[in-house]
């Protein structure tokens, strides 16, 4: 029997400022793929799947006042995903013309990482373990 502390990841949530350009991003850039298309509370929603993850996109609902990404805050900064080979996989992305935040570098022994910046200033980490 599962305990109250038991958790599993469910998914990302995004807000977009254009729906439509960032779920291109998403499937043309990054090879997500869409899961489906829910109404969420009166506005369209897309959800996708990278790898193996639940990603929800959104735009504004006419009551929410969202704003435009500014300088770093406390709070969440990236989210991170696990590949084979992080310098392959930078290139693939710039050839598909996403924009590379920070190239590929060791942050340890036990991983290799590089960041890409998409739509919104959302911030993705991709990790290379080294075992």
């Amino acid at each position: 029997m599962a305990g109250p502390l038991d958790f599993s990841f469910d998914h990302i949530h995004i807000y977009c400022s254009d729906l439509g350009a960032t779920e291109k991003w998403f499937t043309e850039g990054l090879g997500a793929e869409v899961a489906g298309r829910p109404e969420s509370r009166g506005v369209p929603s897309v959800r996708l799947k990278v790898g193996g993850a639940n990603v929800y996109l959104r735009p504004a609902r006419e009551d929410e006042n969202l704003v435009a990404p500014g300088p770093e805050s406390f709070g969440t900064n990236h989210f991170g995903v696990r590949v084979s080979n992080v310098d392959a996989t930078v290139a693939e992305l710039r050839q598909r013309g996403v924009f590379i935040e920070v190239e590929p570098w060791d942050f340890s022994a036990q991983s290799r990482i590089a960041f890409i910046k998409g739509p919104d200033g959302v911030r993705i980490e991709l990790v290379q373990a080294r075992t």
